[in-house]
């Protein structure tokens, strides 16, 4: 009777219906991405610090997450140029943490990423979502490789 119970019990929560389904974050599809958008986009590599606390939390037990949290935040490193990573960058950024129903986007604080920052005048912003792709935590050096061939016109397709 207990199981009955339970199982009854158990049915009648609410559930979310559909899963997040993405495409696996690409840096070679991230920037195909940015070169067609109308906005100017520079690639950094650099730290990315800011308040993780301010970041909204994934919509558990029927709390339901903002669809967008702006969050101030730093990013310090290099930008591309056509000879690499050289010029220097030093900026406020904005992350725009979207969410997608219960799903929401996410950063590490304090580490290196590859960063495709959004321009605009003299702001910066930095979109972060579920399915990734404008951020890319500890990027590897065939992430950064790869970016600066697609930059430069040579073996970028997206996996």
């Amino acid at each position: 009777m207990i199981r009955f119970l339970t199982l009854l019990v158990a049915l009648s929560l609410p559930m979310q219906a559909a899963a997040l389904s993405c495409l696996r974050p690409s840096v070679a599809r991230s920037y195909a991405e940015v070169a067609e958008a109308k906005e100017a986009y520079i690639v950094v590599h650099g730290r990315l610090t800011f308040d993780r606390r301010k970041l909204p939390r994934d919509g558990n037990h029927g709390i339901k997450p903002p669809k967008l949290t702006k969050i101030p935040a730093r990013l310090v490193g290099k930008s591309m140029s056509a000879k690499g990573f050289t010029v220097p960058f030093d900026h406020e950024v904005t992350l725009d943490v979207a969410c997608y129903g219960p799903w929401c986007g996410s950063a590490e604080n304090g580490g290196q990423v590859l960063a495709f920052v959004k321009r605009s005048n003299a702001t910066y912003a930095l979109d972060v979502n579920p399915c990734g792709g404008r951020v890319f935590d500890n990027p590897k050096p065939k992430m950064l490789k790869q970016v600066l061939n697609c930059h430069k016109g040579r073996g970028c397709k997206p996996k």
